[in-house]
């Protein structure tokens, strides 16, 4: 929703991201870091008259069959992020609903480029070689992904359908390590504990890299601390997402290629001729040259292999059979001023 700059100025950045003040159709009554953010229905919302809900309650629950057993035992009203192997059971209950929304989100593997061989882009290549994106959507989502080949994703602005894509040879990235100097490559790999499909990703990636070589030793965190570990640089691999805010590319270009103060959401990854193009997109006002330049953007940050592109997946959201209107649109907002519980 809409914020008020006079009250953000007046509060203080840190201070007004600790209390937001909003204007949307919920407020919020209590959050609990880690554990629950309670909201209340805003009578001052301009359509509170058409607002269903009186509150929401969103809990903090990391572990997947914690949540999905919860939503089936009617616990919960709803749950977020359905793995892909319950999808199918849960269609068949006849007591839930799950939806699955177009989104803009792409499951990553991040590579810390201040880590040592991986600085080297050969040796990023080669591990983009030595992974098998189609195994993972087969494997992994079940067939409801799509393998990435950008970081912009399909059907977002820009997005060029024609980038480069490696095809999976293990023989080829072994052969490249060993001429990058990397032969012996060791990683450490942080993964999500509790979560489903990191935790098979996970196991799928070290069976993959083995074949090129590479020694990955699986380090299974809480999600609270994956991310720490992450923005302090303590991992060498690890697979994340992101899902846009705005349909405009330049946000997650920006973050992702030409941002130093996130050190391009946590890769270390630089390229000043990037960093510049990134920059010069942003502002060029020609449509035709500006597409053209996200083009360059997408064929230079797969080049250097920022990160290792894996696959683009729908929204995946369970809710019982008396919630109606819980969806998210692409750019992952939940329209709770529609949602009517029953």
């Amino acid at each position: 929703s809409v914020i008020s700059q006079q009250a953000m100025k007046a509060e203080g950045e840190e201070a007004f991201a600790e209390k937001p003040v909003g204007s949307g159709a919920f407020s919020v009554k209590e959050w609990l870091r880690g554990e629950k953010i309670v909201l209340v229905k805003n009578p001052n919302f301009w359509q509170a008259k058409n607002v269903s809900l009186d509150g929401v309650e969103w809990l903090t629950i990391p572990d997947d069959n914690t949540r999905m057993l919860k939503v089936q035992a009617g616990e919960l009203d709803a749950a977020l992020t359905v793995p892909f192997s319950r999808i199918a059971s849960l269609q068949k209950d006849a007591n839930l609903k799950v939806e699955l929304d177009p989104s803009t989100r792409e499951d990553h593997l991040l590579i810390n480029h201040s880590h040592g061989a991986l600085g080297k882009v050969e040796v990023r290549q080669a591990l983009d070689f030595a992974i098998d994106k189609d195994a993972i959507v087969k494997t992994v989502t079940f067939g409801y992904g799509q393998v990435a080949n950008s970081y912009i994703p399909a059907g977002a602005l820009y997005h060029y359908q024609d980038n480069l894509r490696r095809p999976y040879d293990p023989q080829k990235a072994k052969a490249m390590l060993k001429a990058a100097g990397a032969a012996d490559l060791k990683l450490n790999y942080v993964v999500n504990a509790g979560d489903e499909v990191d935790e098979q990703i996970a196991i799928l990636l070290q069976q993959q890299l083995a074949k090129a070589g590479v020694t990955v030793n699986l380090q299974k965190v809480d999600p609270s601390q994956s991310w720490d570990m992450l923005v302090a640089g303590e991992y060498d691999i690890s697979v994340m997402y992101w899902t846009n805010d705005i349909l405009d590319p330049d946000q997650k270009t920006t973050f992702v290629l030409g941002h130093d103060a996130n050190m391009n959401y946590m890769t270390r990854y630089h390229n000043d001729q990037v960093k510049a193009l990134v920059a010069a997109a942003r502002v060029e006002m020609d449509s035709k040259k500006r597409e053209q330049m996200y083009i360059d953007l997408q064929e230079m940050a797969k080049a250097d292999v920022n990160w290792v592109d894996l696959y683009y997946s729908p929204y995946r959201n369970v809710s019982r059979k008396n919630i109606d209107g819980f969806y998210q649109n692409p750019l992952g907002r939940f329209f709770l001023e529609d949602t009517v519980k029953h």
